[in-house]
C-alpha cells in the first residue's frame, strides 16, 4: 500500500478528455497529467464530479484510472475516485484498480436521501474493505450535507485518511479544517472560495478550473503563504470576476464548467473539447467569449 502523502496547495480535479465517439482519450489524459505535473500543484483529484464521473460507464472510468495513474507514475499525490451509485460497483472498481500506483481512493455517497447514520455506515464499510486509504468526499450539490460532528466521529476510524469538505458554511469549514493533523487531512473546494478557505485554515483546495488554468489559483495560494494577504485577496477578486463572465456560457445548462474547461485545454494543445452526452459543448459565441476573457485576464 502507498501511504497517503500530504496533499497541500492547489489540487486540480482532473478533466476527463474524450474522443468524438465519447471514448476515453488516453493519450490526451496522459498529456494533461504531464502538463499539470509541470505546475506547482499539490495533487491530482481523478474521477471526481468535475471529471464527469457520473456520466462515465464503469469500463470508461477504469480506462481513465489506468491512464492517469500510468502517466503520473507516483510523481504527485493522486486520489482516485471510486464513487458509484451501487456499492457493488464501488467494490468491483476497487478490485480492478487496487494494483495501480496511486495514494488513496475518494468516494462520495451519491444519494442525498440517505440518513447520516447510513452515510456513516457507508464510509466505515468501504474503509474496512479498501486496500488503500480512503478519503471521504461530500458536496451539497450531489450528496447529503454533513456536520462537523459527523466528520469528527469518523476521523479516528482505521483507514480513513481525509475529508474533502465542499461547503459554503464558513463556521463549518473552519471547524472541519481545524481537525486536520498528521493522520487526517482536510481539503476544501470551489475556485471562488479559495482565499476564504485558506483564511479558515484549509491547507489544500480542489477545483476543476485549476485543471485548465492552474496559474491564477496557484498565485492566490502562494501569495497567501507569503503572508501577502491583501494581494492574495485581490487575486481572488480578479479570478472571481473572470468566473462571473465565464458563468454566462455552459454553466446554466451543464451546471459544471466541463465544456468551457475542455475548450481552454484545447486552446492549450492538450485535449479536444468533447464532453459526455448529458452535457452540451461550448458554441461559437461562447468560444469567442472564452478567448476574449483569456486575453483580457492573461492567466497563462
Amino acid at each position: 500500500m502507498i501511504e497517503t502523502r500530504p496533499v497541500l496547495g492547489i489540487v486540480p480535479v482532473v478533466d476527463t478528455p474524450l474522443t468524438a465517439d465519447e471514448d476515453i482519450d488516453t493519450a490526451a489524459l496522459k498529456r494533461l497529467i504531464e502538463f499539470l505535473n509541470t505546475k506547482k500543484i499539490g495533487g491530482h483529484w481523478v474521477l471526481g464530479t468535475g471529471s464527469e464521473d457520473m456520466n462515465l460507464s464503469f469500463d470508461k472510468r477504469l480506462k481513465a484510472a489506468r491512464a492517469a495513474c500510468e502517466a503520473n507514475a507516483g510523481k504527485t499525490p493522486l486520489i482516485l475516485g471510486a464513487g458509484f451509485f451501487a456499492l457493488e460497483d464501488i467494490f468491483n472498481f476497487i478490485e480492478e484498480t487496487k494494483q495501480l500506483e496511486f495514494d488513496a481512493y475518494h468516494v462520495m455517497p451519491y444519494n442525498p436521501k440517505l440518513s447520516l447514520d447510513r452515510v456513516d455506515w457507508f464510509y466505515r464499510h468501504i474503509a474496512d474493505y479498501c486496500p488503500k486509504p480512503l478519503w471521504m468526499y461530500i458536496s451539497g450539490n450531489w450528496s447529503r450535507s454533513v456536520t462537523p460532528d459527523f466528520v469528527a466521529n469518523l476521523k479516528p476510524y482505521p483507514n480513513i485518511a481525509g475529508f474533502k469538505f465542499s461547503n459554503q458554511n464558513t463556521a463549518a469549514v473552519t471547524e472541519v479544517a481545524g481537525m486536520a493533523d498528521e493522520q487526517f487531512q482536510v481539503i476544501t473546494a470551489v475556485a471562488s472560495q479559495l482565499h476564504a478557505c485558506l483564511c479558515m485554515g484549509s491547507k489544500g483546495h480542489t477545483s476543476s478550473l485549476s485543471c485548465c488554468i492552474p496559474e491564477p489559483m496557484i498565485e492566490i495560494y502562494e501569495l497567501f503563504l507569503d503572508r501577502k494577504i491583501e494581494e492574495s485577496l485581490a487575486a481572488q477578486h480578479r479570478l472571481n470576476a473572470f468566473l462571473h463572465e465565464l458563468s454566462k456560457n455552459t454553466k446554466k445548462d451543464n451546471f459544471l464548467w466541463a465544456a468551457d474547461e475542455k475548450y481552454i485545454l484545447k486552446l492549450r494543445g492538450i485535449c479536444d473539447e468533447y464532453v459526455t452526452s448529458y452535457y452540451r459543448q461550448i458554441n461559437g459565441e461562447e468560444k469567442t467569449r472564452v478567448e476574449n476573457l483569456l486575453e483580457e485576464y492573461k492567466f497563462f
